[in-house]
């Protein structure tokens, strides 16, 4: 169980880091325009969290049944990113990085 919160938190910020670099969000998110090293950074960082959000569900299922609760977590934490988002995008985009810090402190002690 704990690798599935895991890997939710990891695909979380993975989705968080995302959302924050897109043309149509960074007057929601940024005060001052990020700069290129910033956004590819940013970019880099999240597709790299999504991928890493794979590994928790397969150490705890097969390759098969890993690969499905993984695609279902990533559905799952995708609306949990979007429905906060309408409302206060710049917290949800923060709480991606405190998932982030979590997700490795979870990794790190199990």
């Amino acid at each position: 169980m704990i690798y599935v919160v895991s890997a939710f938190l990891c695909a979380y910020a993975g989705f968080a880091a995302l959302c924050s670099i897109t043309t149509r969000n960074l007057r929601l998110v940024w005060t001052t325009p990020p700069s290129r090293g910033v956004v590819r950074a940013l970019r880099v960082a999240g597709f790299l969290l999504l991928a890493l959000s794979w590994f928790p569900c397969y150490w705890n299922w097969d390759v098969p049944m890993g690969t499905a609760a993984w695609v279902m977590n990533l559905t799952a934490s995708g609306l949990a990113l979007v429905f906060p988002f309408a409302y206060a995008p710049r917290r949800s985009v923060q709480a991606g990085g405190v998932a982030a810090l979590l997700a490795g402190l979870i990794l790190l002690v199990s």
